[in-house]
């Protein structure tokens, strides 16, 4: 009899020792949340622009500097982004805390005269039971960050486009200018020569000049803007003292094809990064009011052994939990379904605002689109074969050289509109290119 006490003693506690080694193995193997660089590498992946420029070398000690180096870049090095970033590993300690077994713990009175030893082992069976709701909580937070992370990324491209747009663009303004310059001084001084001649009278000579003064304000003002705009660009990369050569070819700007608005707001609101994040919060909340619904009982399995009559300790099993006399958590689980429902309005302010983004950026690049249009095949053509005509009249003694250049003049302010234009297309296009979250929901044919 004594032997099969001990017996099964023996079995009780190697079954105790065989679970706590098996929730060991099972905290240890706990969920992993995507790595930072992943995350980037998914960012990537989801831009077709980026993607048909894989091919480019990024070398960062080359003197030039390429639009897709720019954006791999500020990816990679943008201190803001980077810092945003760490959210992922903050994640991942929170899955992992999730994922960890609460230690079992001991209890031991020593035996004293008149009074037998005791020791208990207590280990929380909520540890076990509530362990699968907390890692579904913590994984649907997980993937909400990743995802709201990868809304930051898009949007982190898209400024590093226009920065580095603007950088270009503000560098072909000053050329523009600078040519306008050089026209506006051969205008006064040709004005000054007829004014003495008495062609003409003072008046027109001071508006010619005042012309020219107003162009060398605005190259001055173009300078710059053009070194503002290179050391923001140079910030954003994390790369604040060096300098590059930028350019901006004709590939880069996006073509003017006609999208089914429609077509773009479902895509965006099916798979924007910031609408899914949203829905992963409602999710995470769902999983956070199951948990708090039964963590109030908080039941414990115990091992509990006192020194017995026949032999040196008696091992028995015992439970402990709360009795849910006063309250079952009913507060807690009240202040969760709020938040739920603060969700749920939060998730649909979210599909608002990606509709309304999704139009409103559309409607920009369409009203760009028309005024480049109209730029490329009538104005600027008609403005060539107006000094064409005032070429020939000059050749033919028929009008002054003074309307050649005035027609000159004119054609060089169309074409600083067109650089600005470029600046405010490729804004345009890239706000379209965040709004629907990934570049796979709208065609772009390069020129």
């Amino acid at each position: 009899m004594i032997n099969f006490t001990l017996f099964m003693n023996r079995i009780i506690c190697t079954r105790i020792a065989l679970s706590f080694f098996v929730a060991l193995l099972t905290a240890c193997q706990g969920p992993q949340s995507i790595k930072p660089k992943e995350l980037v590498a998914n960012i990537v992946s989801q831009d077709r622009s980026l993607q048909s420029k894989q091919h480019e070398q990024l070398n960062e000690t080359d003197e030039f500097l390429s639009e897709y180096a720019a954006v791999i870049l500020a990816l990679r090095n943008n201190p803001t982004f980077q810092a945003q970033l760490t959210e992922l590993e903050i994640a991942q300690a929170d899955l992992q805390l999730a994922s960890q077994i609460s230690n079992p713990s001991v209890f031991y009175a020593f035996g004293v005269a008149n009074k037998p030893y005791r020791y208990a082992i207590e280990f929380p069976l909520e540890a076990l039971l509530l362990r699968p709701l907390r890692l579904k909580q913590m994984q649907a937070q997980s993937k909400q960050t990743q995802l709201q992370l990868m809304q930051t990324g898009f949007s982190l491209v898209r400024d590093a486009r226009v920065a580095y747009a603007q950088a270009v663009i503000s560098q072909e303004k000053v050329k523009r200018l600078e040519e306008a310059l050089s026209v506006n001084n051969t205008i006064t001084r040709l004005a000054k020569t007829r004014e003495n001649l008495g062609d003409t009278s003072a008046q027109d000579s001071l508006i010619a000049e005042n012309e020219m003064l107003l162009v060398e304000r605005d190259l001055q003002s173009a300078w710059i803007e053009a070194r503002i705009a290179n050391t923001q660009l140079m910030h954003m990369l994390n790369h604040a003292n060096e300098t590059r050569k930028l350019s901006l070819s004709d590939a880069l700007l996006p073509s003017c094809s006609a999208e089914d608005i429609s077509q773009l707001k479902t895509a965006a609101i099916s798979s924007r990064a910031d609408v899914l994040a949203a829905e992963a919060a409602i999710m995470a909340v769902k999983e956070k009011r199951r948990l708090n619904g039964l963590n109030w009982l908080a039941p414990a399995a115990i091992a509990d052994a006192t020194s017995g009559q026949t032999n040196g300790h008696v091992l028995a099993p015992a439970l402990r939990f709360n009795l849910p006399i006063f309250n079952q958590n009913q507060g807690q689980v009240e202040r969760i379904d709020a938040e739920l429902l603060k969700t749920m309005h939060e998730a649909e302010a979210t599909k608002l605002k990606a509709s309304l983004d999704i139009q409103v950026s559309q409607f920009k690049y369409q009203r760009d689109c028309q005024e480049w249009q109209q730029l490329q095949t009538a104005l600027l053509p008609n403005s060539v074969q107006v000094i064409h005509d005032a070429e020939t009249a000059y050749q033919n003694g028929e009008i002054a050289y003074l309307s050649v250049l005035e027609s000159t003049r004119k054609y060089l302010n169309l074409k600083l509109r067109e650089t600005q234009l470029k600046a405010d297309m490729i804004l345009s296009w890239s706000d379209l290119m965040r709004s629907t979250s990934t570049s796979q929901s709208l065609t772009i044919n390069h020129h």
